[in-house]
């Protein structure tokens, strides 16, 4: 399982919430003692064969119970267990999916944690195969206590396992003996089908020490369509926060670390990442980070499991190391554009060597952890973390269109309140659309650097604000970019932050449309 950062540390989770390795008797139950719903799950039975040199070999013998259908407002999910951390190829107009989720250790049936499961989805018809355990834990092993993180790469793979196999993916995970989520590695495994996998028994990759987190969060790109792999993953082997790394190999296998990736440009410095992956077309990286934890005291005292959001980043492939050029900022995906509470470690749809010009490019497809449902839009502050809790976690779905910047500035009412946003709104909520006041920039960009952030106090009171930290309220994200000061080239309106004596609403006019006092200057937007 994963903390708050995104990391898998056990020992974070909550007292009431141990998702770890734990015993269970013949019907699973939450941590909170309250039956889980199972109905998404299946339950396969497999067995474990010995081969050669120490290499595990999972063989699906055969599954019976039912699948229901994917979670309602997920993309991919199973009602009542989480899922998270995806890996999406599209191969053959099929999306295929690998990601941790809860489930069975299939050589330990007691051991209840972490696995690798695998779904398709046909994006024609929206119709998803059944869930099933592809990869779990290796009892005694280096891995013996968690596997989480997968991310799928193709490719051809000649005898990496010496059994004389060639082999058409590598799955790249994270591993650990400790139950503590301490001294995580990065492992690989082989298979010809994306289902039935062959691990190599040792780690490629591994920290320095073993008394921090380690290294994780791995992103393959196979640069020569064989097994010419670059692989880029976080080191987060000190409290300080995470580095990430490249490291090269030419059989998959054996890895030497080239360098580290640069942080210049970035606003979220030491932030955990979800994924990286290439865009050969226009010659850049794009990588998507984890936005900041909200604060317990916006939370009802709930430390929140999962980011509010992520963040879109590229950078030109020659900058990737040496910082040459910055990254650019491109998007926020968080509250307040999806309405879910946690969007965090988001991959990116690619095809099988890890290029994102696939699908419906030059549009960016991202999939999100998401924690599912969306909190409604008079839920506490204490209800909507709640509702961010790992048994709600599903994989939704956001996109990034380039040259389409300016973000919509809407204000909305319904009979009790205003809300003014560049997002989601409840749809039921009643909320009726009142007037467009300008636009936002989706990031920084022609001068325009100053936030306006989405903010919400109590149940129902929203609020934009240029305060990151929302004046000590719960935030929801990022409404977008303007200025602070006019610019003379520029035909902007200034916006002022309102209220109305039991709410807050937003106005282009000092005197607030004339319903409350003077309004308090927040910057500049751009005209609709």
């Amino acid at each position: 399982m994963r903390d708050s950062r995104g990391k898998d540390r056990s020992l974070l989770l909550p007292s009431d919430l141990k998702l770890g390795t734990i015993e269970l008797p013949g019907d699973a139950r939450s941590t909170s003692g309250k039956r889980l719903c199972l109905s998404g799950v299946r339950l396969c039975q497999w067995l474990l064969i010995a081969v050669p040199a120490g290499i595990a070999v999972w063989m699906l013998a055969g599954c019976t119970g039912h699948f229901t259908g994917i979670a309602p407002g997920a993309v991919m999910g199973r009602i009542g267990v989480y899922d998270y951390s995806p890996s999406i190829i599209l191969k053959s107009g099929v999306l295929q999916f690998w990601w941790c989720g809860q489930g069975r250790n299939p050589d330990k049936p007691s051991q209840n944690s972490d696995t690798i499961q695998y779904a398709t989805l046909d994006p024609a018809t929206g119709k998803a195969s059944t869930p099933i355990t592809v990869l779990g834990e290796t009892p005694g092993a280096w891995d013996s206590a968690y596997v989480c993180n997968p991310q799928v790469v193709g490719g051809v793979f000649k005898n990496p396992l010496g059994d004389g196999q060639t082999y058409s993916y590598a799955m790249y995970y994270v591993g650990t003996a400790f139950h503590s989520g301490v001294d995580n590695c990065i492992g690989v495994a082989f298979s010809n089908d994306g289902i039935h996998w062959k691990k190599l028994p040792s780690p490629v990759v591994v920290p320095a020490s073993a008394i921090w987190y380690g290294v994780g969060q791995p992103a393959p790109y196979n640069s020569d369509h064989k097994a010419g792999i670059r692989l880029f993953y976080e080191d987060d082997d000190r409290p300080s926060g995470s580095q990430h790394i490249e490291a090269d190999s030419t059989d998959g296998i054996h890895f030497v670390r080239v360098g580290t990736l640069t942080t210049n440009g970035m606003n979220l410095p030491g932030a955990s990442w979800g994924d990286i992956a290439y865009d050969p077309v226009t010659q850049y990286w794009y990588a998507v980070f984890n936005m900041n934890v909200r604060d317990p005291a916006t939370t009802g005292n709930r430390t929140e499991r999962g980011q509010m959001g992520v963040t879109l980043y590229r950078i030109p492939a020659d900058s990737l190391l040496s910082g040459a050029n910055p990254w650019q900022q491109l998007h926020s995906f968080d509250t307040n554009g999806t309405g879910n509470e946690s969007n965090f470690l988001a991959g990116f749809l690619r095809d099988e060597f890890g290029n994102v010009n696939v699908d419906s490019y030059p549009t960016i497809e991202l999939f999100t952890s998401i924690s599912n449902p969306k909190p409604g839009w008079n839920a506490s502050s204490g209800d909507a973390a709640a509702g961010a809790i790992p048994e709600y976690w599903d994989i939704g779905k956001v996109e990034w269109t380039p040259g389409q910047p300016l973000l919509q500035l809407n204000e909305y009412a319904n009979a009790a309140v205003h809300e003014v946003t560049t997002g989601w709104i409840d749809s039921s909520g009643g909320f009726r659309l009142q007037s467009t006041l300008g636009s936002l920039y989706e990031s920084p960009q022609n001068g325009a650097s100053l936030a306006f952030y989405g903010c919400k106090s109590g149940s129902t009171d929203y609020f934009v604000s240029t305060d990151s930290a929302c004046q000590g309220q719960r935030i929801l994200g990022v409404q977008g970019y303007g200025y602070s000061q006019p610019q003379a080239d520029l035909p902007l309106l200034p916006l002022f932050q309102c209220y109305s004596g039991h709410d807050h609403f937003a106005s282009t006019g000092g005197n607030c449309s004339g319903q409350s006092g003077q309004g308090v200057l927040l910057g500049y937007i751009m005209p609709e």
